[in-house]
């Protein structure tokens, strides 16, 4: 069976072309058993990559459906897949400026801007933290007194994600988190462990880092648009409306990513980043793969 398939950086910066988080999208994926995804989202081995299977006609020509899987699991809702689905999509329609994308986690919007595209965020959900301080800091690699305990947070808009700021852009850089702590203070039920460790970096800009476990080793995502979002959550949350930050993320592991967030005056939050198509082709391995 061919299968084709498109490769994006997404929240890529201009004119750096190994920068974003890389994508696979699978634009006709339609006839794949969920085992097949899986296997394979383990044989292209990026963070995650995207199965479109189905796409609407007429009227509903910019509706599609997705779904995201890690080479581990599927994910409910993702921001760079997401925003490379989108990519693909709006090409495979005629060139669409707005798309629709319908996933475990909901309908999400996707818009075209500048250079990629901006997704609108699911009103996201917050709860408490249970563990100390100083147990975030032993998981995350660093000194008790560089973690702001009480802006530490469980946020959910699509996918939940532990969410801890730090003091400094230098302690988010020193982070060296411990997979067996980071399983018992930062597992949201049913996923595998998962934090966002994130400091301002002036009035308007913000560098982070996200985290997750795959078996006993520590991961590092280049750029995460559902902690993004999650992050768009907690601003408002905070009480924050009409702002747009900047995050850098990714140059920890040599992709330095660009995500733009904003939240409008209604507390709606949005996020978005340049899409680079770096090529596509088809895969002709057997359905077993």
């Amino acid at each position: 069976m061919d299968l084709p398939f498109h490769l994006l950086n997404v929240f890529s910066i201009e004119g750096e072309p190994f920068s974003g988080n890389p994508l696979c999208v699978f634009p006709e994926a339609g006839d794949l058993s969920d085992d097949e995804m899986l296997a394979w989202a383990r044989q292209f081995n990026l963070s995650e990559s995207t199965f479109v299977t189905s796409v609407g006609d007429g009227a509903a020509s910019g509706d599609a459906a997705v779904r995201i899987f890690t080479p581990g699991h599927e994910m409910p809702f993702a921001g760079h897949p997401t925003l490379g689905a989108a990519e693909v999509v709006a090409a495979l329609s005629g060139g669409l400026d707005a798309v629709a994308l319908c996933m475990p986690a909901g309908r999400i919007e996707v818009g075209r801007v500048d250079g990629g595209w901006r997704l609108a965020a699911r009103p996201a959900t917050l709860r408490e933290v249970t563990s100390s301080g100083a147990d975030l800091a032993a998981a995350l690699g660093i000194d008790r007194m560089l973690v702001v305990r009480s802006d530490a947070s469980w946020v959910d808009a699509g996918v939940e994600q532990l969410l801890v700021r730090l003091d400094s852009i230098d302690a988010v850089r020193a982070c060296d988190p411990d997979a067996h702590l980071m399983a018992e203070h930062m597992t949201s039920p049913g996923r595998p462990p998962h934090v966002y460790a994130w400091a301002w970096t002036g009035p308007k800009t913000i560098e982070a880092r996200l985290f997750y476990t795959q078996g006993q080793a520590v991961l590092e995502d280049p750029a995460t648009g559902s902690a993004c979002a999650n992050l768009g959550g907690w601003l408002v949350a905070q009480g924050a409306r009409d702002v747009s930050v900047v995050v850098s993320q990714g140059t920890a592991v040599c992709r330095p990513s660009r995500l733009l967030l904003d939240v409008d005056v209604a507390g709606a939050v949005h996020v978005g980043g340049r899409v680079e198509t770096v090529g596509q082709g088809t895969c002709a391995l057997g359905r077993g793969a």
